[in-house]
């Protein structure tokens, strides 16, 4: 909760409106495990929010991404969505786009050695893996 009044203040200070559908949005966000596209995020807001416009989610999370907040992963040509910004790898399954994410020490390992190798000042960095989950691998051998 302390997440979501820290983000709200800090978007107010910056003269963004802060409206109850904007907040839901960032809530739904913050709480989720999944990687919902925008157009699930909708209809999920919607049951509560039931005026709540697709644009309206568009612009919180183009909002949203722009401020760092979220990442967008393209899967099959639909971008998801993830509010967990912190070093993961997400783990992609190329049959139903299910998306998971994995916590790995070594990849503070693996940006170091390529910011020493490049010159580069790393910022961030993002990390998918495709292949196939276990339901849907089980299904195809």
């Amino acid at each position: 909760m302390q997440q979501i009044e820290e983000l709200i203040v800090s978007l107010r200070e910056e003269g963004f409106r802060i409206t109850p559908q904007r907040i839901a949005i960032v809530d739904y966000l913050l709480k989720t495990e999944d990687h919902p596209s925008a157009e699930y995020i909708h209809k999920t807001i919607q049951k509560k929010y039931p005026m709540v416009s697709l644009s309206t989610v568009y612009k919180t999370l183009d909002l949203l991404k722009e401020k760092k907040l979220v990442n967008e992963i393209e899967v099959e040509g639909e971008a998801r969505f993830d509010a967990h910004t912190d070093e993961h790898i997400n783990l992609v399954c190329m049959k139903c786009g299910k998306i998971e994410d994995i916590d790995e020490e070594s990849l503070k390992e693996i940006q170091s050695r390529a910011a020493r190798k490049s010159k580069y000042l790393i910022l961030k960095g993002s990390f998918e893996l495709f292949g196939y989950c276990s339901n849907c691998k089980s299904k195809i051998n």
